[in-house]
C-alpha cells in the first residue's frame, strides 16, 4: 500500500468518525467528542451566507470553543439525531474531503426533520484531524429546525450574545 493510500485511509477514518459523532442519543450526548476531531485553530463555517444573514444569531465562522458551546446548547434540546451518507469524496493529495448526508433530527416535543447537509473538510497533513469545516445546509428545512429548537427550549438569545450579535 502506498503512503497516499495510507493517508486516504486515515482521512476516511477521520471523516467517518466525524459522521459517527453526529449520532446523538439519550446515552450519547457529549459535545466534546465532536470537537475532539478538530485542530485547536479549526474554523467551522456555516453556509450559505444568505441563511446567516436571515438568522444573525448563528455565528460563522465558529472557533472550536464556539462550536462546542453551540453543540452543547443544541444537544440539550435534542432527543436524537443520525446521519445517512449519500455521497463522499476524499482527496489525499489535497488533504480535503466532501460528504453529503441526510441529517435526521428529533427535538424535544417536535416531529422529526430530515435535511441535507454538505460538509467540505480540510485535514491536517497526517489526516487525523480536521483543520477547517464548511457546512452547507438545506435552508428550507433548517428554518423549520430552528423553530423546533426554539420550541424545545434552545437558548437563541445566548447564541446571539456569544456570536456578538
Amino acid at each position: 500500500m502506498s503512503s497516499t493510500d495510507d493517508l486516504r485511509s486515515t482521512m476516511e477514518s477521520t471523516l467517518l468518525a466525524l459522521l459517527e459523532t453526529q449520532a446523538i442519543s439519550p446515552s450519547n450526548r457529549d459535545a466534546s467528542r465532536i470537537v475532539a476531531l478538530l485542530t485547536p485553530e479549526c474554523n467551522w463555517f456555516v453556509k450559505p451566507e444568505s441563511f446567516i444573514a436571515k438568522y444573525p444569531f448563528i455565528k460563522s465562522p465558529r472557533t472550536v470553543a464556539d462550536e462546542e458551546t453551540h453543540l452543547a446548547r443544541e444537544i440539550a434540546v435534542l432527543e436524537e439525531s443520525r446521519v445517512k451518507v449519500l455521497d463522499r469524496v476524499v482527496d489525499a493529495v489535497a488533504r480535503k474531503a466532501s460528504v453529503r448526508v441526510e441529517h435526521w433530527t428529533k427535538y424535544v416535543g417536535n416531529e422529526p426533520s430530515t435535511m441535507e447537509i454538505c460538509w467540505y473538510l480540510d485535514f491536517t497533513d497526517d489526516g487525523k484531524r480536521i483543520s477547517r469545516v464548511i457546512e452547507f445546509i438545506d435552508t428550507s428545512v433548517s428554518s423549520k429546525v430552528l423553530k423546533d429548537m426554539a420550541k424545545a427550549g434552545y437558548k437563541m438569545k445566548e447564541e446571539a450574545e456569544s456570536a456578538g450579535k
